[in-house]
Parts: structure tokens; C-alpha cells; sequence
């Protein structure tokens, strides 16, 4: 199972179940709205496979984008141990997730 994070309504990012799901409870870590991120929590736990940011408040949602632009990639690159299958494949796609959150507001 994928799942996919809808950056903007035309900006889509898919990945594997389990690094969706991963960046997903990434990003609900330590946001500052607690409504927010016990919604991405739920989104993995009822593995929904689904997460569009135009459904977080104005707020939750430039927080999110900021995480996604300035952090993500570094934590992934600390925390995926080195025996995960496909790794530098899998920060390649995170890579990716950031170039497309750069260009959105």
C-alpha cells in the first residue's frame, strides 16, 4: 500500500506505505496545534493514506510546509537506520516531497 501527501491541489507526493506513514507521524511530532497533529496521527493509524494540507488550519499548514522544507530530510537522514531497504531511494523521495513544498505558500 502507498500513500500520498497533496502538497497543493496540482502538487502530489507518493511514496511507500510505510515511509508515508513515517513522515506523517514525523510531522505531527512536536506541531505546535494539537488538534492538527492528532489528526495526522489518526490519518496513519486508520491507515487513511491520505494527507492533504489544504485541509490543515492556515497555521498547522505553514508549519507543516515549513517541516517539510527545513527538516524532514535531515531527520529522516538521522533516524532511518542504515539497514533500511532502498534508503538513499527513500531520502531521494523525500527530497522530493521538500522541492515540491519550496514552491507553495
Amino acid at each position: 500500500m502507498s500513500g500520498t501527501i497533496a502538497v497543493a491541489p496540482d502538487k502530489r507526493w507518493s511514496a511507500a506505505g510505510w515511509l508515508f506513514d513515517w513522515t506523517v507521524e514525523a510531522l505531527a511530532d512536536d506541531l505546535d496545534d494539537d488538534a492538527a497533529a492528532a489528526d495526522l496521527r489518526e490519518i496513519v493509524e486508520d491507515n487513511l493514506g491520505w494527507l492533504g494540507l489544504d485541509d490543515l488550519s492556515p497555521a498547522a499548514r505553514a508549519e507543516v510546509l515549513r517541516r517539510i522544507k527545513t527538516d524532514l530530510v535531515d531527520r529522516a537522514d538521522r533516524e532511518l537506520p542504515p539497514t533500511v531497504p532502498n534508503r538513499s531511494e527513500a531520502l531521494d523521495l523525500l527530497r522530493d516531497l521538500s522541492r515540491l513544498a519550496e514552491n507553495t505558500a
